[in-house]
């Protein structure tokens, strides 16, 4: 299927049945097409808990989108990953989506990251926890990744995990509309 040019109704198979995460990724196809079917699979299986590093958060996406798509069928399967990464010695959290069809071309976007707490973060990663118990100790919130997410306690309500869904998988989508500049 060609997507360069959106149409109206389009099934979607999301490796995840995470709130947060269905509800970004139904926001964002739903500015490109008038209806979209969401198909969520559990695929917790296909990647690690905790990633760590944009290789391993592109990884995770990816097998995410692979495994939905073969599971649930539709014409797109969509993956987003949370992860940790760095750039020197600063730790950041953001989301990576990929995007895979039926003939297996794999596009890829980020959503906006966000400043961790360097000590709080290292301590996590030498305790072998994940960042979301981290997460809802510091907000207060049980299963916090399924609701609001950090981003929604830090920003004090003005972003949501939601949101950062929904950007990471309209820029993946970007590269489907403009196959002219992508040569894809």
């Amino acid at each position: 299927m060609n997507h360069a040019t959106p149409r109206g109704y389009v099934i979607v198979a999301v490796g995840s049945k995470n709130p947060a995460k269905l509800e970004g990724i139904r926001a964002a196809f739903s500015k490109y097409y008038l209806d979209v079917e969401i198909r969520p699979v559990d695929s917790s299986s296909v990647s690690k808990a905790q990633p760590r590093g944009l290789e391993e958060m592109t990884s995770g996406a990816t097998a995410r989108a692979k495994f939905a798509l073969a599971k649930a069928g539709g014409d797109l399967g969509v993956g987003v990953e949370a992860g940790i990464f760095t750039i020197g010695e600063i730790y950041f959290d953001n989301q990576v989506a990929a995007i895979a069809d039926p003939q297996g071309r794999i596009t890829l976007g980020h959503s906006a990251g966000y400043m961790l707490p360097r000590g709080a973060i290292e301590e996590l990663f030498r305790d072998g926890r994940e960042l979301e118990r981290w997460a809802e100790e510091v907000s207060g919130v049980d299963e916090v990744g399924d609701k609001g997410g950090l981003i929604n306690f830090l920003t004090k309500g003005k972003m949501t995990r939601a949101d950062l869904s929904e950007q990471c998988v309209i820029t993946a989508l970007s590269p489907r509309f403009h196959t002219d500049v992508y040569h894809t």
